[in-house]
């Protein structure tokens, strides 16, 4: 008898320690995403890409960790000079590989690696824009297939059609649908799940108003 409740006991402390790792890492996550509504430029952005490179290294099975380390090194990757740009790609594609290979199939994947080629193409836009043009095209047609109302997809497709000169098919115009689904697709959206991806609304009204 007192072997079982040894064993029954131990049992309920795997359980309760497994639950405690997993408030512990949602609590590390979610005031780091939170800083990433508002974050600006090199000062806070890496910072909180190193912030969630050590939660992705002391939890390599995490999808958010990693899927968080590649997407703040995008952004920082958007706002260096040129010759930094493929530097910061290549550590977004690091992490963005990492989550990929805990979440083959998630719609989140493919959307962020458009976006990373976008960021991408702006170190060299005459050499890489129509090779890597496509490839992001591709991404965000399988994301667009799998939920086609993903107003982060929509959100990119259309970035990329408004920075596309209209003698290559893009443009402002052609642009704004896409636009409009997105920021419509962004507003009716209903989840507090604390970690989901959230990004991309105020980069979608920044666009629609500079059309204006």
């Amino acid at each position: 008898m007192k072997s079982i409740l040894i064993l029954l006991a131990c049992i309920s402390f795997t359980l309760l320690a497994g639950t405690a790792h997993s408030q512990s890492l949602e609590q590390l996550l979610a005031p780091e995403i939170g800083t990433l509504d508002s974050a600006k430029g090199p000062a806070v952005l890496q910072p909180l890409a190193n912030s969630f490179e050590r939660i992705a290294l002391a939890h390599p099975k995490s999808w958010h960790a990693n899927y968080y380390a590649a997407y703040t090194y995008t952004l920082l990757a958007f706002a260096a000079p040129k010759d930094q740009i493929d530097a910061l790609g290549d550590r977004a594609q690091e992490y963005l590989d990492l989550a990929m290979a805990i979440r083959p199939n998630d719609t989140e994947n493919h959307i962020l690696a458009a976006y990373l080629l976008s960021a991408r193409i702006n170190a060299n836009p005459m050499v890489r824009g129509a090779s890597m043009g496509r490839e992001s095209k591709t991404h965000l047609t399988a994301a667009l297939e799998q939920e086609p109302d993903n107003p982060r997809a929509l959100f990119v497709r259309g970035m990329g059609i408004y920075h596309t000169p209209a003698v290559f098919g893009g443009g402002k115009k052609k642009a704004k649908p896409f636009l409009d689904r997105a920021l419509e697709a962004f507003d009716a959206i209903d989840s507090d799940a604390p970690l989901a991806p959230r990004w991309g609304r105020r980069e979608t009204a920044q666009l629609l108003a500079e059309y204006k």
